[in-house]
């Protein structure tokens, strides 16, 4: 059956407007479109541009997840540690000649860019420590990264990098290509593409935007915090001891009338609460044996306590879910087995691994467009240090373990030279 039955019995073929000739087989075409063809549902037309739905309710979102990262102490905990993760010691290489010349030129160029890169001058010196520190800690509170480069007035070489809020971007689709502007003083600025850089947290094919690490957690956190005042009060009210004074009214005197009694046991109580208000810490009350004073104390205390602890690390547990860490690693000690710390750990490194390629993309666009501008023909590469000793003489025993077992399979015979080559090479 030819190429051509086939694509016809597949109804793949389509009156596009481009067509190229497939390498592998002669005579055969495959169209392709020069624009897409498919339309979102979830955005409305308006003046030839595409605009998103929702921008001041995206704007308010981020705004309310910077709320709860400086106010709730897990959130807080989290961005710290996922930003601090990711911000993990790195180095840099340059490729492109082995003329160690040219390699001192070039990391010269790298040492004065990051001498003056950070937009704020008093930092002195702020470099990639500082870019990246803000790089993560925007990415997972507000779910994107946005800003410009700034070259210097000679146009040589890049001056500066700006952070845009991302809470001031705004998308328009034009001709099938997204471009970003910043709304800012009742205005909507047109961003340079070229300079611009925007990434964002897990975007889908609808909204590149991004989201942010705390987008599932408004709702708990509101609730784990009006538990927290709950608890405040209930505490409050039963775990304090107190004393509790009993006075048993006075006897009405004979041919005493209504009004003189009452206000005879009026000033009896009166003068009796006085005394034990003015009564200090150390001090012990004296009294005829018509006041009497007991005790209260909370009942059940145990019991009030642990409903409130397991009731609160219900929504700590469901609020650690929500920024994908577990509650140790926030400091909430639930005695979680080695086995499993470590396990989550492995996790959690690939995760940051993954998350590091887009700020290993981000340092790369911006120190090779400086070695361009300077006119070096070097390729700067972005390297994170992602080594830890956790685990590492597990890690160094199963290699020890592997190795013999291959040495002892080659000396019996097992295998050859070469296969035992090969299994070393894949350990």
């Amino acid at each position: 059956m030819g190429i051509k039955t086939i694509l016809k019995n597949l109804k793949l073929r389509r009156s596009f407007s481009s067509e190229e000739k497939h390498p592998g087989f002669p005579g055969a075409k495959f169209s392709y479109p020069s624009k897409p063809v498919s339309k979102s549902p979830f955005i409305t037309e308006e003046s030839g541009l595409v605009e998103f739905r929702g921008f001041f309710d995206y704007s308010f979102r981020i705004r309310l997840y910077r709320f709860l990262r400086d106010n709730i102490p897990a959130l807080n905990s989290a961005i710290w540690t996922w930003t601090r993760l990711g911000s993990a010691p790195s180095s840099y290489r340059l490729k492109g000649s082995d003329n160690r010349e040219i390699l001192k030129v070039g990391e010269k160029i790298i040492s004065d860019l990051d001498r003056r890169l950070y937009q704020h001058s008093f930092h002195k010196f702020g470099g990639k420590e500082a870019l990246l520190s803000q790089f993560f800690f925007s990415l997972f509170t507000d779910g994107a990264v946005c800003g410009e480069v700034v070259l210097e007035p000679s146009q040589n070489k890049i001056g500066r990098f700006y952070f845009i809020d991302p809470s001031s971007i705004r998308f328009k689709l034009n001709h099938s290509n997204w471009e970003l502007y910043q709304e800012a003083d009742g205005e909507q600025i047109r961003l340079n593409q070229n300079s611009t850089y925007y990434y964002g947290l897990d975007p889908d094919s609808e909204d590149p935007r991004g989201r942010s690490l705390l987008s599932s957690i408004p709702f708990v956190s509101k609730v784990e915090q009006r538990l927290l005042s709950d608890m405040q009060k209930s505490m409050h009210n039963a775990g304090y001891h107190r004393l509790h004074v009993k006075l048993k009214p006075p006897e009405i005197l004979p041919s005493e009338s209504y009004e003189a009694y009452t206000r005879r046991a009026n000033q009896y109580f009166e003068d009796t609460m006085g005394m034990m208000k003015k009564l200090s810490v150390e001090d012990n009350p004296i009294t005829w044996n018509d006041v009497q004073i007991d005790y209260i104390g909370p009942s059940g205390t145990y019991a009030s306590t642990t409903s409130w602890y397991i009731n609160h690390k219900a929504l700590i547990e469901e609020i650690s879910a929500g920024v994908h860490l577990d509650p140790f690693i926030l400091g909430y000690s639930y005695g979680a087995p080695y086995s499993w710390a470590q396990i989550k750990y492995e996790l959690i490194q690939r995760n940051i691994i993954s998350i590091q390629s887009s700020a290993k993309n981000f340092m790369e666009w911006i120190y090779n467009l400086e070695l361009a501008l300077q006119g070096l023909n070097l390729e700067y590469e972005h390297c994170f240090d992602n080594r830890r000793a956790f685990g590492l003489l597990e890690k160094r025993n199963a290699e020890k373990i592997a190795l013999e077992n291959i040495i002892s399979k080659k000396d019996s015979g097992l295998i050859s030279e070469e296969e035992a080559k090969k299994e070393l090479e894949n350990l």
